[in-house]
């Protein structure tokens, strides 16, 4: 990949409306041509949450250029472990994704900060929350119960030493990353507001609209065109 043209992030994020901060965070870092970007969402409302969350946004992404997703997780969980307690504070959950030759993202992630893959008109998850809620799914608990526990988080950055981080290569023109105020967009709807919004900051805006109309949660949301998409690449 060169260093010709720079590939436009769509990038939204806002405050939700009972929160007195905004305690999402995210980053984006090129190293040698390679594209890494990462979202934060910080657990709970203070400023020490607030800066704590860009900074592990930020040091993921530039590990992640450098390495891969995973390491940048790791790495970036330094920045808040505390090996003396289960729950380590403040923390949050974690998305990292990188652009890999041949229209290839290599994803990582705790928590239930998501990655979207958008192909052919058809958006879908790639990752799974690492939730209580997800977790009675999995053991076949009914819908209404596993819906209830949904905010439960059973892993973030500040436990990937106890817990690991997920991980999933997968190729597609554009990946959507976002913090949990997006979940309960789904699919479908994800998908007709990517056609209808090529552009990547339209796309993330209306995005982030949909999302306001289901959730009162800080919400922020990514959307990256692959360097290789369109034959433009990413510059610093």
């Amino acid at each position: 990949m060169s260093n010709e043209t720079t590939v436009v992030i769509g990038t939204a994020t806002e405050k939700g409306p009972r929160r007195a901060l905004n305690c999402d965070a995210f980053a984006h870092h090129v190293f040698h041509d390679r594209l890494a970007v990462a979202v934060v969402d910080g657990s709970g409302t203070s400023a020490a949450i607030a800066e704590v969350a860009q900074l592990t946004a930020t040091v993921a992404a530039r590990v992640a250029a450098r390495r891969t997703p995973v390491h940048g997780i790791v790495t970036a969980s330094e920045v808040c472990a505390d090996p003396s307690v289960m729950c380590p504070d403040p923390s949050g959950t974690i998305v990292v994704a990188t652009a890999e030759p041949g229209g290839v993202w290599r994803v990582a992630w705790a928590g239930d900060s998501s990655a979207y893959a958008y192909r052919n008109d058809e958006a879908w998850r790639l990752t799974k929350p690492h939730t209580k809620g997800q977790r009675m799914r999995d053991e076949g608990e009914p819908e209404e119960e596993a819906r209830k526990h949904d905010h439960q988080v059973t892993n973030d950055v500040s436990r990937v030493d106890r817990y690991g981080v997920g991980s999933v290569v997968a190729r597609c023109p554009l990946l959507v990353l976002a913090s949990d105020g997006l979940l309960r967009v789904d699919d479908d709807e994800m998908a007709d507001i990517l056609r209808a919004h090529p552009a990547p900051q339209d796309a993330a805006d209306a995005l982030l609209k949909a999302a306001r109309a289901r959730t009162a949660d800080d919400i922020t949301v990514l959307v990256v065109p692959h360097p290789e998409a369109n034959g433009k690449e990413v510059t610093p």
